[in-house]
């Protein structure tokens, strides 16, 4: 497929904002980032500007995301909610893994699976849509847990700590330190933490904020997940990151 190479050059253009340390560049950075001219640069801002993509700061005489692409950002959200966004990830996943694929999301205090694509095995492990449980009961809400605000962490800790199995967490600050483990290897695994003989795998799902409010999850019977875990963990980065990616998180 042929692609007009001046708005291509343009999205590349945006592109840069993303990545950059500072919210401001120049058209001798963005010429020498482009490897364009900086005629043909400062033609790029003139016509962004002129729309409302790009500003440019009076003072300083260098450019700034404009507010259009904010609204922009915000009409994407109103059109898709993330479950549907999502979706053709999670069937991705299911088929790569063959094992039970769970999105979670995070409600004020609990967590719940909000989508769920099932393994085809006949033998597998299921999960109740929609069904609260603690931000630290599984490796989906865990996964999350790891990457709220201190506060919360520490609130949701000092209240009576259900157990699910005799392998639970028990433990206030071991389920911190399993967090801070989690938040620094970027995902989680556990076996018979929730249910006895199944083992979950969950990764994070970033936004544009570099918040975490939502994770992804592969979840089967031990004796099938655990000889293939390294594999598993592997595919589950994958797909997150990309969505992640895709969400807009650059991190």
């Amino acid at each position: 497929m042929e692609h007009l190479s001046s708005v291509k050059n343009s999205c590349r253009l945006l592109k840069f904002f993303l990545q950059s340390p500072s919210k401001e560049l120049g058209v001798s950075d963005l010429s020498r980032k482009l490897t364009l001219s900086k005629g043909a640069v400062h033609k790029m801002l003139a016509t962004l500007e002129s729309e409302g993509f790009i500003r440019q700061n009076p003072a300083t005489k260098q450019y700034y995301l404009g507010y259009t692409l904010l609204e922009l950002g915000n009409q994407v959200l109103k059109n898709h909610n993330l479950s549907d966004f999502v979706k053709p990830y999670l069937e991705r996943l299911a088929q790569m893994s063959n094992e039970l694929i769970t999105l979670c999301v995070k409600d004020e205090r609990d967590a719940l699976y909000v989508d769920k694509i099932d393994s085809q095995y006949p033998i597998r492990f299921n999960v109740d849509m929609y069904r609260r449980f603690p931000l630290y009961a599984t490796s989906a809400a865990r996964v999350i847990f790891a990457h709220c605000n201190l506060s919360l962490i520490d609130d949701l800790l000092k209240e009576d700590i259900r157990t699910f199995t005799p392998y639970s967490f028990k433990d206030p600050e071991a389920i911190k330190s399993r967090l801070l483990e989690i938040k620094q290897q970027g995902y989680e695994m556990s076996s018979n933490m929730r249910n006895v003989g199944v083992t979950g795998i969950a990764a994070p799902l970033f936004d544009a904020n570099g918040e975490v409010s939502a994770s992804i999850s592969i979840i089967g019977p031990s004796d099938r997940m655990l000889p293939l875990k390294e594999k598993l963990i592997g595919q589950i980065i994958e797909v997150t990151k990309e969505i992640s990616s895709q969400l807009g998180y650059h991190g």
